[in-house]
């Protein structure tokens, strides 16, 4: 069979997002209906919350050479703040995207690049339904928040059939 040509017109980058405030401890469902225009094929996972800052700035535990943990060492941040785990599920289908409820590095990579792009991509049907279950990590939100605010967004391409 002859390679299949895809035109621009017929795949468009898109972004899904899911939006979610948590309190201290707290958990949330939240269920995303995919688009009836297209199929959509995932490429990755993306999160950022309100507890998140542009410098990191005790975002994660960062060392010194001398072994300490300061706020001002997190020049090499290894990973995003895991402050939320989620579990995400194709309620269509009845199936578990994981094993277990996750925490938020596993899936959005490191704070330099939030976005972790998947090996194999998945494609999902028009109007596919998708749970997310959060649950918040904090015993005490940090200061000057009164909630973790959550967006969680599925990064991918609307896949259009053939286009006259």
């Amino acid at each position: 069979m002859a390679d299949m040509v895809v035109s621009s017109r017929e795949v468009l980058p898109f972004i899904y997002t899911v939006d979610i405030s948590l309190s201290a401890s707290g958990t949330g469902t939240k269920t995303l209906v995919l688009g009836s225009d297209s199929e959509f094929e995932l490429y990755g996972f993306e999160a950022r919350t309100s507890a998140d800052n542009s410098n990191q700035t005790g975002a994660v535990l960062a060392t010194s050479s001398s072994g300490s943990i300061t706020a001002n060492n997190v020049n090499n941040v290894v990973q995003a703040p895991d402050n939320f785990k989620i579990l995400i599920k194709d309620i269509s289908t009845g199936r578990d995207l994981f094993t277990s409820s996750i925490n938020r590095s596993l899936i959005c990579g490191n704070t330099s690049n939030y976005f972790v792009p998947e090996g194999y991509r998945i494609r999902w049907p028009r109007q596919n339904q998708l749970q997310f279950d959060f649950t918040c990590l904090y015993s005490t939100l940090p200061t000057n928040l009164t909630a973790l605010d959550i967006t969680f967004a599925l990064r991918g391409y609307k896949i259009f059939g053939r286009m006259a």
